[in-house]
């Protein structure tokens, strides 16, 4: 069965070792880490002291599963697969950070070797090719995507064929493939055949999302965590996920909490995660 963990993003306005106790509070053994651009999470960083992250981290009984590093460049993004490595992380998460050909003939290779050479894999999120900006939550820059990214099935596919890497795979966001009207259980089996789905995110989308208009924008937290009146059933992706026999990590994630109080943060993750947990029992039976 795959492992069920959870996002640290949620948290961005708030500290570190409340957020993990709170986390802890709620049921989860493990976190992602983020080392993210503002204003995102960026708890995390290279030159913080990895043994007292890990000691905060081991005082509530979690382990570090992943670090998301978006907005960063490739030299942040270097500096970062030897802070996952420092930190006992086997896995980095970030999406297509420039127009597709120069990522993967450019960008991505050196990231690639990094991650071998200190056993991180290097995880690309399929991501609307929209330029990163401090209000993407916003739907800013819709109208500047780059020409090619990866975004789709079919250039997920690309990806994986374009660099044929044991440490190169794809970190599933359902959201994103919602909006390019893919199918989430085709990508979870197509990557999972071909052992390059490295992490999954539990995420939902606002059902009023205007494709074309609203870029990035999935809509308020409430509406991007999973819940029994969402838009996506997560139950059909995390059968799809037992079937295939995946082990890997899948992680409750949203964005959308700028502004919330720590204890609204933690009500709405709490439901969402009751909501997933029955998901769970019943990907089981599927």
């Amino acid at each position: 069965m795959f492992r069920y963990a959870a996002e640290l993003v949620p948290y961005h306005d708030h500290g570190f070792e409340d957020s993990i106790r709170d986390l802890a509070d709620i049921g989860f053994k493990e976190v992602n880490l983020w080392s993210s651009a503002a204003p995102l999470a960026h708890h995390v960083n290279p030159g913080d002291d990895p043994g007292k992250i890990l000691g905060v981290l081991d005082k509530y009984g979690i382990k570090p599963c992943g670090l998301t590093v978006y907005g960063k460049t490739q030299d942040e993004i270097l500096e970062r697969v030897d802070f996952a490595a420092d930190l006992g992380i086997d896995t980095l998460i970030f999406d297509c950070e420039a127009n597709y050909p120069d990522f993967v003939s450019t960008f991505l290779p050196p990231i690639v070797e990094a991650g071998a050479r200190r056993g991180v894999r290097i995880a690309v999120e399929n991501h609307l090719t929209v330029p990163f900006a401090a209000d993407f939550e916003s739907g800013a820059n819709e109208d500047q995507r780059w020409d090619e990214g990866v975004d789709t099935l079919a250039q997920m596919k690309r990806l994986i064929r374009d660099i044929d890497d044991p440490y190169l795979g794809v970190c599933i966001a359902p959201p994103h493939l919602w909006v390019m009207q893919d199918t989430i259980s085709e990508a979870i089996t197509f990557l999972a055949e071909r052992k390059r789905l490295f992490y999954y995110y539990i995420w939902d989308i606002d059902r009023a999302y205007r494709h074309g208009t609203d870029g990035l924008n999935f809509g308020p937290a409430d509406q991007q965590l999973p819940r029994p009146d969402g838009t996506l059933d997560h139950s059909v992706m995390l059968g799809t996920l037992h079937r295939v026999g995946y082990e890997g990590v899948t992680s409750l994630k949203c964005h959308g909490t700028q502004g919330w109080s720590f204890g609204k943060i933690g009500e709405h993750l709490r439901a969402s995660d009751a909501y997933v947990r029955d998901c769970m029992k019943k990907a089981q039976a599927i």
